[in-house]
């Protein structure tokens, strides 16, 4: 079963908020997620950081097209764990609802990556938190009344507990003008300017058992689910961060940090995940230089001084010393060769040599 969280809350919006005469299509293409359900995810979602300002965006729009400051509260999910797959069984079958939230939270980069879930025991209390990691834009709060939304709608349903209400809401957002609707639809207090935003259930309510509980069936998903982790944290961080690595040199700048949050994990985890992979930062960005100066340099459409500080380096010189290592030629003398080359293939009629440089020049 495969995790498609985030095409499921796709659905749920159109659903919901299309029936209402929004235009959901137009808000979807204005924040760059019109192809999400088209089966492109895997092709456009290497950037994590800007999938989610994408999903900020949407929600920015949604709030305004309908006039609603609590539209997040208006996307529901008849079947709440549609959006869990394998993990959603594991809860049902959890012995209490505080072990099936505390699977939740271990299990949530399979769902969202760029969601940071945490549980802790408080005196009388069990506190959830979601974090919503956001890149250059800030996370608008629909985007949390709707994650919130949905979490109560999943714990409500997992517990057979239809009247399941939290002891107290935290936002980490200015208290709005009339906080009584927060109220009531929570059931309980909200609080506005809190350092974090969080759920605190009481533990009586936290630890009730759960109908559907099969100690059985949860030993097998947690070993399957344990298995999807590891798999996933297998996966080739090397390829995703040489396809973030174009664009950002392009614009200035390739710094391990930056692709660290652009990839939503910290920067030492991607230094070890580089070098479970046998490679590393430094030798990544070589190569990527490296492919994109040979890209260029078999055009004259930019000098070899501008590129130089295009693709990163301090000075000509330093340009001039990788050139040396990458091609044996100095990069004025590559480029003649190539230019060259390209010339005498145009002279022929042959195509081969010829192609490169015209898909650089189409390119640009």
């Amino acid at each position: 079963m495969k995790y498609l969280s985030a095409t499921d809350v796709v659905q749920r919006i159109k659903t919901c908020l299309g029936a209402e005469g929004i235009d959901v299509d137009a808000l979807f293409a204005r924040a760059g997620l019109e192809w999400f359900e088209h089966g492109a995810q895997g092709q456009r979602a290497a950037d994590l950081l800007a999938l989610s300002d994408q999903f900020s965006i949407l929600w920015e729009s949604l709030a305004a097209a309908s006039g609603d400051a609590l539209v997040g509260f208006r996307v529901f999910a008849p079947d709440p764990l549609s959006w869990l797959g394998v993990l959603g069984h594991l809860m049902l079958a959890s012995p209490t609802l505080r072990q099936a939230a505390d699977s939740l939270t271990r299990y949530m980069p399979l769902v969202s990556p760029v969601v940071r879930a945490t549980i802790e025991p408080k005196a009388d209390r069990v506190r959830v938190g979601l974090n919503l990691v956001g890149g250059a834009r800030a996370v608008p709060q629909a985007r949390y009344d709707f994650t919130w939304n949905l979490l109560l709608a999943t714990l409500r349903f997992v517990g057979a507990r239809p009247d399941l209400k939290p002891a107290l809401v935290e936002y980490a957002y200015p208290a709005p003008l009339d906080t009584a609707p927060y109220m009531r639809k929570y059931g309980c207090p909200v609080r506005f300017g809190a350092p974090a935003n969080a759920l605190e259930f009481a533990n009586a309510d936290i630890t009730a058992p759960i109908p559907t509980a099969n100690p059985l069936a949860a030993e097998g998903l947690f070993r399957l689910l344990d298995e999807r982790l590891a798999q996933a944290e297998r996966t080739s961080v090397a390829a995703r961060v040489r396809e973030l690595l174009p664009a950002m040199i392009d614009q200035g700048g390739a710094l391990r940090d930056a692709v660290a949050r652009r990839l939503a994990i910290s920067e030492r985890t991607l230094q070890r995940r580089l070098a479970d992979e046998g490679t590393d930062f430094s030798t990544l960005v070589d190569e990527v230089r490296r492919t994109i100066a040979q890209q260029y340099l078999g055009s004259d459409r930019i000098s070899v001084k501008n590129l130089s500080y295009k693709l990163g380096f301090a000075d000509p010189s330093a340009f001039h010393r990788a050139c040396l290592r990458w091609f044996g030629k100095a990069p004025g003398e590559f480029q003649q060769d190539r230019l060259n080359a390209h010339g005498q293939a145009a002279v022929n009629g042959t195509t081969g040599a010829a192609g490169p440089a015209s898909a650089v020049r189409r390119s640009g």
